[in-house]
């Protein structure tokens, strides 16, 4: 099963489905059919499916430490992934278009990046002792959010991103410095650790998507007030950078099976033995 994915969805198969998913949302119906229909969140939801599919693969690292990396980047993928479904009940079941919505997508963001933090870490501190310091931070960092996130869905007013105010500032503020870090010590695995060469390239691609597809989300009163940029092209923009963001993810996991060297002995050696 998991073969035929690998073999369906590829690099060249995926990048031609998000073309073509963007050509047909900017010219079908003026531009507003995916938007008036909802069919733009569906459409994330199919992606959100193939990307978890990952969560069931067994991943042949037989490196407990470099393991963890592995296990909180699905961690990561998975609250992701979860992110559009808060934003999905909010706008498709609710009708509720709210300041609260979008803080609490962006949160679910920062939480994604601060487990690949986490996650990179637990590999690093072999080699920096200021990495546990980190991993605390980010733990009490994602603590937080979460603990934000459920004040909001008892009182939605405790936040406004409002270009007036500081808010969508500090998120994006936190969105950067925190994207920024997780990929510095994503790369920092990929200098110490060559067969995550193709992993990591993947995953740091992805960080850098799952930026962009925040900014609309946490400046949309800015971009629409402000910059007179339509509703339905914010959301449109929030969701093509989320789309690809998730197919890097699919992709950089499907590495992982094919990793290669003493690794592909290892697993050859696993097989022989079932």
């Amino acid at each position: 099963m998991k073969l035929a994915l690998d073999k369906i969805f590829n690099l060249y198969s995926l990048i031609a489905i998000n073309i073509a998913i963007i050509i047909l949302t900017l010219t079908v119906g003026g531009g507003k059919f995916f938007y008036e229909s909802g069919l733009i969140h569906a459409i994330a939801i199919l992606f959100i499916i193939l990307a978890v599919s990952r969560a069931f693969g067994h991943y042949y690292t037989y490196d407990p430490i470099l393991e963890k990396f592995f296990h909180a980047s699905l961690v990561a993928l998975a609250v992701f992934a979860a992110s559009h479904l808060v934003e999905f009940f909010s706008i498709e079941v609710l009708k509720e278009y709210k300041d609260a919505t979008f803080a609490e997508v962006a949160n679910l963001y920062l939480v994604s990046l601060l487990f690949i933090i986490i996650g990179a870490e637990f590999f690093l501190k072999i080699r920096h002792s200021w990495a546990v310091i980190i991993q605390k931070i980010s733990g009490v960092a994602i603590f937080i959010l979460l603990a934000f996130s459920a004040a909001l869905l008892i009182n939605d007013r405790l936040v406004s991103l409002e270009p007036e105010r500081p808010t969508p500032y500090i998120y994006a503020g936190l969105i950067f410095i925190v994207g920024l870090t997780a990929i510095v010590e994503v790369l920092k695995i990929k200098q110490l650790v060559s067969i995550t060469r193709s992993f990591t390239n993947y995953l740091s691609a992805a960080i850098v998507l799952i930026i962009f597809a925040a900014v609309p989300n946490i400046f949309y009163e800015l971009l629409e007030k402000g910059f007179g940029i339509a509703e339905y092209k914010i959301v449109y923009f929030s969701h093509f950078a989320f789309y690809a963001a998730l197919s890097l993810l699919f992709l950089a996991f499907g590495k992982l099976s094919f990793l290669g060297g003493v690794y592909e002995d290892l697993k050859k050696l696993e097989q022989q033995a079932k």
